[in-house]
């Protein structure tokens, strides 16, 4: 999301280590037909935007959410130049703030903490293009049998590979988050294990040839586990080697020159190229980067993988050394890594703990523990009278100096909401949001500023929770995580078992449970951005019904041996489509080697006059620590 970028179980069934989060203020997908400026937020997401109207709760809503419809269409027109030709006149609101912020995910939100504890007296607006607050940090909550039951949509846990800063440890602490005492007094990682359900993979008819269902539980031999698999003789031999022996691929190379030629070709080239594997087992460990890279092995670096313990490097003697793209080491991150928790709910957690920092009464308790099964008050996020203010429903379409940027003592932030144009004005701005969106926001940055900031092009991809009647099925098949090479959805998993304040996860096969369900729209072949604005495409233009169908298809197939019945188990369905997902991080296959400093990500993030720029776009890393510090860079940049 690394940060935990996705629960995708790995073959060998360790969890991927990313998390995705954003200050999303601005989402904006690939090309998808033209703009509805006219209409571009519709009746129905009018109606929410009366965030203090009764029963205004989206955290419990279903159906397609996280890029949700809504939330995206104006900022698609303002990118497609078609937005101020139709748009009409701006209203002044007369309102004045000292700080605004574009932008309510963990970024925007802690960029108004940090403000404010400089400026105690300051007042503040948060602007978000989305029905909730936290941007990728999203919160799915359903009730089954009338029981609370959370889990992330988005942003999935604390989780980075480098020790969170002083700066980001601290905002932590301030919110009453100790990582390492939570993952002590919460987390029962080994529960699904003492019951004795493994990971396994799942061979799709499509792609192998036949439904299969491999269950791996530790310790096995693939030479045994693979002997029922729907491969070919030779692919199983070679699956076996890859797995299991101990060959130097690149003999007569010193480490350090194996690296080298590593870091240039992919995984998948590697597995072809050098290892001589049969093409037939491609397929199998295409997906296994989903999770952590957001595109398939052929898109990420073979020096990459090999820090994450993919097979077939045993041989090679590589010394301990960082990797190119993540900062990881075959022993683990270069810097040691941050400590780890994962919240019922994911990082939501933290923004919800920043938005009662923020504005005390909107959601009730003292520490990090009670705010789990806490509800929030959103009518209290918007009132006169209070010195922070959120606003959602609210897309930010400009963000200008009121004169000359060098002198300006004054910023003017318009925004689309409810079918009408308005305006406020503040002393300083960040924008938090999308950083690809920001040269549509501010046409006046200087062109190679501008140029820097489109570069980001943002990873897609689609978490779904779907919340059963029971797992009896998986307590049948023995299994708690499938790996699905093939499938729409390349991994799913039974929620994690966590017990925090008043929230319990369930622990008997009759109770109701979430099911996590992944898909990265990665279109293997293209280079890794073509491949992610091909994935917004796919994701934008695909319906809830065929989310849907997929989701019933796939469940059917894997888990119908077990006496899964489809019409029967499944209560509810939220697709969080994602397609801006994890903050761009360079890839040494596809990018330029820049000189420090000259990364686009720094040329972009540049103060301009009052308006300052945060987002882990900003930091060039999808963690939720690389947010919190642009947060804090950015209002350190502004007077």
């Amino acid at each position: 999301m690394n940060d935990d970028k996705t629960e995708i179980p790995a073959v060998d069934g360790s969890m991927t280590r990313r998390d995705f989060l954003n200050g999303v203020a601005i989402a904006v997908g690939g090309a998808v037909g033209s703009a509805m400026v006219p209409e571009y937020i519709t009746a129905a997401v009018a109606d929410e935007a009366a965030q203090d109207a009764a029963g205004y709760y989206p955290p419990a809503l279903t159906g397609l959410r996280g890029s949700h419809p809504g939330s995206f269409e104006t900022a698609h027109a303002l990118r497609d130049a078609d937005f101020w030709p139709q748009a009409g006149a701006v209203a002044a609101t007369g309102e004045d703030y000292d700080l605004v912020v574009v932008g309510g995910g963990i970024s925007g939100l802690a960029a108004a903490h940090f403000y404010r504890a400089k400026h105690q007296a300051a007042r503040i607006l948060i602007l978000d293009n989305h029905d909730d607050v936290g941007g990728h940090a999203k919160r799915n909550e359903f009730a089954p049998g009338g029981r609370l039951a959370l889990m992330n949509g988005g942003t999935l846990s604390i989780d980075s590979p480098r020790p969170y800063s002083a700066v980001a440890d601290g905002l932590l602490k301030t919110l009453g988050i100790d990582p390492i005492a939570l993952t002590n007094t919460s987390a029962d990682p080994n529960f699904y294990a003492s019951l004795g359900l493994s990971r396994a993979v799942f061979f799709d008819r499509e792609t192998f040839g036949a439904d299969k269902l491999v269950v791996v539980p530790a310790g096995s031999k693939w030479s045994e586990l693979l002997a029922a698999a729907p491969l070919s003789p030779h692919a199983r031999s070679d699956i076996v080697r890859i797995e299991e022996e101990t060959i130097d691929y690149l003999p007569g190379l010193s480490s350090a020159e194996k690296k080298s030629r590593l870091s240039r070709m992919s995984y998948r080239d590697f597995l072809l190229d050098v290892v001589k594997a049969d093409p037939a087992v491609i397929p199998f460990y295409q997906a296994r980067t989903h999770g952590e890279w957001g595109v398939g092995i052929d898109a990420v670096s073979a020096l990459d993988v090999w820090a994450f313990d993919f097979p077939g490097f045993q041989g090679l003697k590589l010394e301990p050394g960082s990797a190119p793209h993540m900062g990881y080491t075959a022993a683990g991150y270069a810097d040691g890594g941050s400590y780890t928790f994962h919240f019922p709910d994911g990082n939501a957690s933290i923004a919800r703990l920043l938005v009662r920092n923020l504005i005390p009464d909107s959601m009730p308790g003292t520490n990090a523990e009670d705010s789990v099964a806490a509800r929030l008050d959103y009518s209290r996020l918007d009132r006169p009278q209070s010195p922070v203010r959120i606003r959602l429903n609210a897309t930010a379409v400009r963000a200008r100096h009121i004169g000359d940027p060098a002198a300006a003592t004054e910023v003017e932030i318009a925004y689309a909401r409810n079918g009408a144009l308005q305006a406020v004005r503040a002393r300083v701005c960040v924008l938090a949001c999308y950083n690809m969106m920001i040269p549509h926001l501010c046409p006046e940055l200087p062109e190679q500023q501008k140029a820097a900031l489109h570069y980001a092009s943002k990873i897609p991809l689609i978490y779904t929770s779907v919340a059963l009647r029971n797992w009896q099925a998986f307590k049948s098949l023995r299994i708690a995580q499938v790996y699905a090479p093939g499938s729409y959805f390349s991994a799913l998993s039974l929620n994690q078992v966590i017990d925090i304040g008043d929230y319990r996860s369930p622990r008997s096969p009759d109770e109701p449970v979430l099911v996590h369900m992944m898909r990265v729209p990665a279109q293997p072949g293209l280079p890794e951005r073509d491949q992610h604005r091909a994935g917004r495409l796919d994701i934008l233009t695909t319906s809830f019904a065929t989310f849907e169908r997929n989701i019933r298809d796939q469940l059917t197939r894997i888990l119908g041996p077990g006496g899964f019945d489809v019409a029967r188990d499944i209560t509810a369905i939220t697709v969080n489509r994602w397609p801006h997902g994890y903050a761009y991080e360079y890839n040494p296959l596809f990018d330029p080697d820049w000189p420090q400093g000259q990364e686009p990500h720094v040329i972009g993030r540049a103060r301009f006059g009052r308006i300052a720029i945060a987002n882990s776009d900003a930091g060039a890393a999808a963690y939720t620590d690389s947010a919190i510090d642009q947060a804090y860079r950015a209002v350190r940049e502004l007077r």
